[in-house]
């Protein structure tokens, strides 16, 4: 047994708990709120027209919260709970409070806010995923409504800090807000990924080599003996600006289903037996508005509806990047 004797300092901090602990490593609030801006931006171009209008993405917001906190705030939220698993290893959750179900129900005619914030979550889990190049698939469960005081989703404890992200979509009638909470163990590790999968290009140049001096005199490198020849360079290829994947040609003669779809309509069982000749049917595009160019079901560019000899066509004013497009046709 040690004959050391504790100071009263050390038994104040044992007290406290904080001897031979260290504090806990919190994760860069900036980088993590840059990380989700650019996955949210992605998503909101990509994402349904809401009530015939696209919302814009706000700036993102962000704080770091202990979880039992941020709980005595909640007032009977929606939740939904991503659970990840393989390169990523823990629990997000998507939050929506009954004051953002009443913002997003505004824009909506017939359609559920649940339906539609499941669809805004699954999109922007993918995204995310996809930015940290993670081989991972995230298991996200549907808003469901919870009892603040007993929503316990392991392994969060009311200690544990949590980054607490405020996204909004912007438009006419007004702002939508939900929270993304992120534990600080899971948000160090996205960084971590973000940073391996960042490309090259976005690394830092080089310092460029200081300037050469004066070059030394002829007689002076004749004197010495120094044999002087101009210097020659291999003649470099031209680099193509977006190489094709590899081995893309396999599959050029592959036929795919191109559809366009005008739009949309949820209907009751009842509306559709009601349904006879010279019905109408009300979609949920505006008029003039882009329909979608849809392949294999996947979307890939918008268009606008043109008359080509007797048949109708369909002419792109915008189109999804390649990458993109390959992901939505896997």
């Amino acid at each position: 047994m040690s004959d050391h004797m504790l100071s009263q300092e050390e038994v104040d901090a044992l007290l406290r708990g904080e001897a031979g602990g260290a504090a806990e490593e919190l994760p860069d609030l900036d980088a993590v709120t840059r990380l989700f801006q650019r996955a949210f931006d992605q998503v909101a171009p990509l994402a349904p027209p809401i009530a015939g209008q696209r919302l814009e993405t706000g700036q993102i917001t962000a704080e770091l919260l202990p979880w039992g906190e941020l709980r005595a705030q909640l007032m009977s939220p929606l939740v939904a709970v991503w659970r990840y698993e393989g390169a990523l290893q823990g629990v997000q959750l998507s939050v929506a409070d009954a004051s953002s179900r009443q913002q997003l129900k505004a824009y909506l005619d017939e359609e559920d806010p649940v339906t539609v914030l499941n669809k805004l979550a699954l999109a922007l889990s993918e995204t995310l995923v996809q930015t940290l190049g993670a081989k991972t698939k995230p298991d996200i469960s549907s808003y469901q409504e919870v009892d603040p005081e007993q929503f316990d989703p392991a392994p969060l404890r009311d200690k544990d800090t949590c980054v607490v992200l405020q996204l909004s979509l912007r438009g006419d009638k007004g702002d939508v807000s939900w929270l993304e909470v992120v534990p600080a163990q899971l948000a160090r590790d996205m960084l971590a990924l973000a940073e391996r999968a960042a490309p090259a290009a976005e690394v830092p140049a080089a310092e460029a080599p200081a300037a050469p001096g004066p070059a030394a005199p002829p007689q002076a490198a004749s004197a010495q003996g120094v044999s002087v020849a101009p210097a020659t360079f291999e003649q470099l290829a031209p680099m193509p600006a977006d190489p094709e994947p590899a081995n893309i040609g396999l599959i050029m003669d592959v036929p795919l289903h191109v559809t366009v779809e005008l739009g949309r309509r949820r209907m009751l069982v009842r509306e559709v037996l009601e349904l006879g000749k010279g019905s109408l049917i009300e979609l949920d595009k505006l008029a003039g508005e882009p329909v979608d160019v849809l392949v294999n079901g996947k979307l890939i560019a918008k268009g606008e509806v043109v008359v080509i000899d007797e048949n109708f066509g369909v002419k792109v004013t915008t189109i999804v990047t390649p990458a993109e497009r390959m992901r939505n046709l896997q």
